[in-house]
């Protein structure tokens, strides 16, 4: 760790010993990491991801913290956060933009600039490396549909590549990144289509109308907590259920949604973990659906 700390000196990247981690999560959960590392640009998380291999230190890329849950206690070995970065460019239909770049932020590009398809990803909390790396959707729309293509980072060859198209394995809530920790989302390059920049507005405010109406966005919380289920929909089966507002510690399964698990003040990790298995025990017995996680506990 000293090897590790004494390169990222060298860089100017900067690092913070025992971070505390709740402040870097939508959640407001979780311990402290032993490092953390805080890159600004593609080029600087590259040179931070080789300085880890050289130290052998093991590590976990983070954009916002937006679908994670940061464990209670002291997470061990490094957490590279990169939602410092910012560069988004457009030319003619196309966007690019690195891991880092906010979703709001893509969207909001691509409106500037009368490009339609991002619409959806207007509101979603997390980063454009989280989004490729789930294939993040709302609205009827999702990554698979605009990605056309996405760099990596791969931890074995220390080497940087790209995936094109279908290379990428986008499905329900998945890619090639997500099913193995063998490559790091580096950036993207989105494919639009020319639109009209008032509907494409209209769409995006009625999409946020949409959100706050029905999701409990006054509340730390990680987003949707399971994938939606073949045939049926997460929320609908924990609400019949009757979960709605049932609280382990700090943690309660949302009054105004039940498809989210809410910080209501001082949950911990553990609360979530917990208030997960009830849900998805009550659940599977009632109704024979075995639900399925869509955050990630670290």
């Amino acid at each position: 760790m000293e090897k590790l700390m004494q390169a990222l000196s060298r860089m100017g990247i900067a690092y913070e010993q025992n971070c505390p981690l709740a402040k870097h999560s939508t959640f407001r959960i979780g311990g402290v990491a032993e490092l953390a590392v805080f890159t600004h640009t593609r080029a600087s998380l590259i040179d931070a991801l080789r300085c880890l291999a050289d130290a052998a230190v093991p590590y976990v890329v983070v954009g916002r913290g937006s679908n994670i849950v940061f464990p209670d206690g002291v997470l061990r070995g490094a957490v590279v956060f990169t939602y410092s970065q910012s560069p988004v460019s457009v030319e003619g239909t196309t966007l690019r933009a690195d891991a880092g770049v906010s979703m709001s932020a893509v969207s909001l590009a691509a409106r500037d600039a009368a490009l339609t398809g991002a619409e959806f990803a207007y509101g979603i909390p997390g980063t454009l490396g989280g989004a490729v790396c789930m294939n993040a959707g709302a609205y009827g729309g999702c990554m698979a549909d605009i990605c056309v293509s996405s760099d990596y980072f791969d931890r074995e060859s220390g080497t940087v590549g790209s995936f094109l198209g279908n290379a990428q394995a986008f499905g329900y809530r998945t890619s090639i990144y997500s099913v193995s920790d063998r490559y790091v989302v580096l950036g993207a390059t989105l494919s639009l289509r020319d639109g009209n920049r008032a509907v494409i507005e209209d769409t995006m405010a009625s999409y946020a109308e949409r959100r706050k109406s029905t999701q409990p966005l006054e509340y730390p919380s990680a987003g949707s907590v399971f994938k939606r289920p073949v045939g049926h929909f997460a929320g609908k089966l924990i609400e019949d259920c009757g979960l709605k507002g049932t609280r382990i510690g700090g943690a309660e399964v949302s009054p105004k949604h039940a498809g989210f698990i809410i910080n209501r003040g001082g949950a911990t990790a553990a609360d979530v973990k917990a208030l997960v298995g009830l849900i998805r025990a009550t659940v599977l017995e009632k109704y024979g659906v075995e639900l399925e996680c869509e955050i990630k506990f670290l």
